[in-house]
């Protein structure tokens, strides 16, 4: 080992690195934390903004003091995970397989202390698996870790399609710089799994303060920090677990991607929201009325269910060469009613008037929808408003 390394150098923190208030309120506390392995002690205060209410250090210690803390790491490191660590992988990897298909996919996980959640991806989802550590004890264990690579091996230019932050945005100072080198990382189309210590609320059930916690996020203010650095929450969880080996106390997960919305505060959002709902309405009802100019008027059209869909399909649509012949709904409130000239009429009705096409406009129970067709035995070609939606243009 080298060395003791020089004091920490504080550097006083006057803004928010958050959301760039400088609205800054000291909190009136302080904190004396021994460093075991510089054999040094430090005593830091604490600051909130008073504007997004983030809660951090507000004096830093130095890159220089804080990346040779980190490489001379005091976490034990244990290649074989304890069955408390593979339970966490299961709960993690749970979230993030929902949200983020993992099967062949690149999956860099940044700070991955001794590898087992990259291991558990790897041999349970079928994920490549990336390594990156500051640590050399961490990187010596990685290495010996079957299925796992070194992303300082990987030639210049390489992306990942999945990068995975657990519990290290809390030790970043440097905020925007580092999910810029995250957004630099990752493929096109990709995603950022993120969990952190969660300082929502302020009761027992919040982790204590640390030296190596820098950032004690809420979810509003870590949304916001995302949202003004370029990216958009697409997943979120929240949970306590009394037994999670990084802590027993309240964290969030969150998958975010990068997104091309200005930040808030931009008045550029009204045309970019303007451009979607434009776009959506071209998506739904431009290619429905492509599809009915191709079909033709011998072809016998009916909307299901009778719901806010169909009705703003009548009213919003060229319809003038469709052969509609009803809305079909299963509600009885509805049956005999008519909407813009034409009749609902009850779901069992579809058997008897034997539509040739039936257009779902709901993306709400479709699954359901199409069972209860296949049930009636229909044999009309379907088309739902979620395919014309979310199909690409040829």
């Amino acid at each position: 080992m080298s060395a003791t390394p020089s004091p920490a150098s504080f550097q006083s923190v006057s803004h928010c690195r958050v959301c760039c208030s400088t609205r800054v309120l000291p909190t009136g506390v302080t904190k004396k934390f021994h460093l075991s392995n510089l054999d040094q002690t430090v005593e830091l205060g604490y600051a909130v903004c008073q504007d997004c209410q983030f809660l951090f250090q507000s004096e830093y210690v130095g890159d220089d003091f804080l990346n040779e803390y980190y490489r001379r790491s005091p976490m034990l490191r244990r290649k074989e995970p304890t069955r408390f660590e593979r339970d966490q992988n299961i709960r993690q990897s749970a979230f993030l397989s929902r949200q983020v298909p993992l099967t062949g996919r690149k999956v860099l996980e940044i700070g991955a202390h001794a590898g087992a959640f990259l291991v558990h991806l790897h041999q349970a989802h079928g994920a490549q698996a990336y390594y990156d550590e500051l640590s050399e004890e961490a990187r010596t264990v990685l290495a010996a870790q079957p299925g796992l690579q070194d992303l300082r091996a990987q030639p210049k230019g390489f992306t990942v399609d999945v990068i995975v932050l657990r519990h290290i945005l809390e030790h970043i100072f440097d905020l925007d710089g580092f999910l810029g080198y995250v957004r630099r990382l990752l493929s096109p189309g990709g995603q950022v799994f993120i969990e952190t210590p969660d300082w929502s609320h302020l009761d027992v059930r919040t982790d204590p303060l640390i030296f190596e916690h820098l950032n004690q996020f809420s979810t509003h203010n870590l949304v916001l920090l995302l949202r003004r650095t370029g990216w958009n929450c697409t997943g979120l969880e929240k949970s306590i677990e009394a037994d999670d080996p990084a802590t027993p106390n309240r964290v969030q997960r969150l998958i975010v991607e990068p997104t091309a919305l200005p930040a808030p505060g931009d008045p550029a959002i009204a045309g970019s929201v303007g451009d979607f709902l434009g776009d959506y309405r071209r998506r739904l009802f431009g290619r429905l009325e492509a599809l009915i100019a191709g079909w033709g008027p011998q072809r016998r059209i009916a909307f299901y269910p009778a719901s806010h869909l169909s009705f703003s399909a009548l009213l919003e649509a060229d319809l003038r060469q469709a052969n509609l012949i009803g809305l079909y709904d299963i509600d009885p409130k509805k049956h005999g009613r008519a909407v813009q000239g034409v009749t609902i009429h009850p779901a069992e009705a579809l058997r008897e008037h034997q539509p040739d096409v039936i257009v779902i406009f709901t993306m709400a129970y479709e699954r359901e929808i199409r069972e209860s067709f296949a049930r009636m035995g229909l044999t009309a070609e379907i088309i739902s408003a979620t395919a014309l939606v979310r199909t690409e243009a040829s």
